[in-house]
């Protein structure tokens, strides 16, 4: 039989595995093989007991944002890559939301790009961002007064 690299206990059975059964599941290959069937059947049972007990009414506990961390060490790499991808494009969905929302609430008044982006970080980015664009804006302006107008090499 291959030997499967462990893999953490899900939320699910951090839910509803309670430690004394945890440790039945631990000893279970270790005990005599007359044993393991009965021991084997009787986890089962107690982890639906359990299981049944915690969701009776079905509490909701977390949000799709912490689903996606929550799921993120039992992916293998590709389905990592691709859940990624995922919360890139929800999370881009979330300031395209927000930039329609400003500019729902601007009625008419013309939005600015930058000032959008500067709201959405965080003071220390913000600072950054500012010292960027400056560099940037002063870079721009010296390129912009070497540039000659009417040579054909500098069209």
């Amino acid at each position: 039989m291959d030997h499967k690299t462990p893999r953490p206990m899900t939320p699910f059975d951090l839910l509803t595995v309670p430690d004394a059964l945890y440790s039945i599941k631990l000893f279970l290959p270790y005990t005599p093989v007359s044993m393991q069937r009965f021991l084997a059947i009787y986890i089962k049972f107690g982890e639906l007991r359990y299981t049944i007990e915690y969701f009776h009414g079905f509490p909701s506990h977390s949000t799709s944002r912490d689903m996606m961390a929550d799921l993120k060490p039992y992916l293998n790499e590709k389905e990592q890559t691709m859940m990624e991808q995922a919360e890139n494009m929800m999370h881009m969905m979330e300031i395209l939301q927000s930039m329609q929302t400003m500019s729902d609430s601007s009625s008419g008044q013309d939005m600015n790009p930058m000032d959008f982006i500067k709201n959405i970080l965080t003071p220390e980015q913000q600072e950054m961002f500012d010292m960027y664009s400056q560099m940037f804006d002063t870079d721009m302006n010296m390129s912009n007064s070497d540039k000659k107008k009417g040579g054909m090499t500098h069209e």
